[in-house]
């Protein structure tokens, strides 16, 4: 069963369906949701590896997770996700499960060809959209040009060790695979992508040094860091894509206020975009509510608290550990970059299935877990086969409705599109009429568009006291929303009016 994380790793950059409204990030939802359920069963019935020393911790990110959810804020939210968003509980515990079956496993080469093969044809992909000027930022098919560059800057410390390891005649066709990323990287405009795979090669070199010249690396990659980073804040760069990141500063602060008044399990699964408004100080980004803290760390104490995020900083203060005292393992110097490369990027971005699910895969299949010393027992095998029998078919169940119900929004059928994903507001919310929008509404969707037609939909109904209700519930969503202050005769704001006592 070797060829199954492979499959996946090689379709996450370049699964698309054009068929679909969100193309782009549902395609690798789904293939995430289903893919894990078929990987842990393929662990548990075929896994030649243990977990070892990560069992705990990753009981503990589990549990933390199914906690969130339950005392969740939007319970429709943390079960389906927001849309285009998606970081569900199910999303969750399927990252949980790429990690699992890939490390039990233990398939590394073939899974890291395969995800080079994939960020390869992104590449190519990336660089016709450049030179043909198809997109104001090419993407390579990703949807979001970040995501990009995050998968590009995990491929290159893994070329670059696969060109470091390979013989001569091979060794070309690494560096020019390399040459082909770097380029891509390049023109994603992703200043996150490219600190975070100069970062990533640095550990790349720091786990194939010996360790009396390890202070070498060290010293070389913190001073490449710090120029790299210095480049991008003392130079045009600073401003590419019009993001000087002071933005970036606002949201990050008005997000400890959001952490602070749900500190210990948060306010569950993809609900920052329900509570960040009440919290939001000034119109960091003019027109655009947040769902999201813009930094993975942040997102998670905001989802999970600090309970959730302290489980995921034992999993992978675990992992880091292992894989240390294994570096010398074929392999674990180019996996060991890609996750580093992840983790700096993931630092001023959140995690979002097309990039995070290629780094749970990838981290699992770099676990150096022990081969299993004994046969399990008849009764034990049976429960493995049953639990295998039933991650599969949850997999299934998370991944296929709502990408079946994304086709028939494209296909103009959203009545028919909320049938089937019934807790996903946006279809609802397309619908049009008042039923749908009250039902949208009570689901807690986070744009506060749906707020402010439900608002419209109930002063056209007479209903003068549920609209004013409706618009004042948008501006929770976004307090500086121009079309609800407006029908509430509040005027413009800039930054948020303080109470009185202030």
């Amino acid at each position: 069963m070797g060829w199954l994380p492979a499959a996946l790793a090689g379709l996450l950059p370049i699964l698309f369906i054009p068929t679909s409204v969100d193309a782009y990030v549902l395609p690798r939802v789904s293939l995430t949701l289903a893919g894990g359920g078929l990987l842990l069963g393929a662990g548990l019935v075929a896994g030649r590896r243990s977990l070892g020393s990560l069992r705990l911790p990753v009981l503990a990110v589990a549990l933390g997770a199914l906690v969130a959810a339950v005392l969740t804020a939007t319970p429709a939210a943390s079960l389906a996700g927001s849309y285009s968003r998606y970081e569900s509980l199910p999303v969750r515990l399927a990252y949980l499960a790429l990690f699992c079956g890939a490390a039990w496993l233990g398939e590394r080469r073939h899974t890291v060809t395969a995800y080079l093969a994939g960020c390869g044809v992104a590449a190519v992909e990336t660089l016709y959209q450049v030179a043909t000027h198809a997109l104001p930022r090419a993407d390579g098919n990703l949807g979001n040009a970040n995501l990009l560059g995050a998968l590009l800057a995990m491929a290159l410390p893994l070329t670059a060790g696969r060109a470091l390891s390979a013989p001569p005649p091979a060794r070309r066709r690494w560096v020019a695979l390399g040459a082909l990323l770097t380029a891509a990287l390049a023109g994603s405009t992703s200043r996150s992508g490219w600190l975070g795979a100069v970062v990533g090669l640095g550990v790349l070199g720091a786990f194939l040094v010996p360790r009396r010249r390890l202070w070498l690396v060290l010293g070389a990659g913190t001073v490449a860091l710090v120029a790299a980073a210095a480049l991008i804040a003392y130079t045009p760069l600073r401003a590419l894509n019009d993001d000087t990141g002071e933005a970036r500063l606002g949201v990050w602060h008005d997000s400890l206020a959001v952490i602070a008044e749900r500190p210990v399990f948060g306010w569950g699964e993809d609900a920052m975009g329900q509570v960040f408004g009440r919290h939001q100080t000034s119109n960091w980004g003019p027109g655009h509510n947040f769902d999201r803290a813009h930094s993975m760390p942040l997102d998670l104490a905001a989802t999970q608290g600090l309970v959730g995020l302290g489980a995921c900083t034992w999993l992978f203060g675990a992992w880091w550990l292992g894989v240390w005292r294994r570096r010398d393992l074929p392999g674990a110097a180019g996996l060991a970059g890609a996750a580093a490369a992840y983790l700096v990027w993931s630092l001023v971005n959140f995690d979002w299935a097309p990039a995070t699910a290629a780094f749970w895969l990838l981290a699992g299949a770099a676990w150096p877990g022990a081969g299993r010393a004994a046969p399990p027992a008849v009764r034990w095998e049976t429960a493995r086969n049953g639990a295998a029998l039933v991650a599969v078919v949850a997999g299934l169940a998370a991944a296929v409705p709502p990408q079946v119900a994304d086709v028939l929004y494209f296909l103009g059928r959203p009545g028919r599109a909320a049938a089937v994903d019934p807790l996903q507001p946006t279809y609802l919310t397309a619908s049009g009429d008042l039923a749908s929008l009250r039902r949208a509404a009570d689901l807690g969707d986070s744009s506060p568009a749906t707020y402010v037609a439900l608002g419209d939909a109930e002063a056209r109904a007479g209903n003068t006291d549920a609209a004013a209700t409706a618009y004042r519930r948008a501006l929770e969503r976004y307090p500086f929303d121009p079309t609800a202050r407006q029908r509430l005769g509040l005027g413009v704001a800039t930054e948020r009016p303080r109470a009185a006592s202030d």
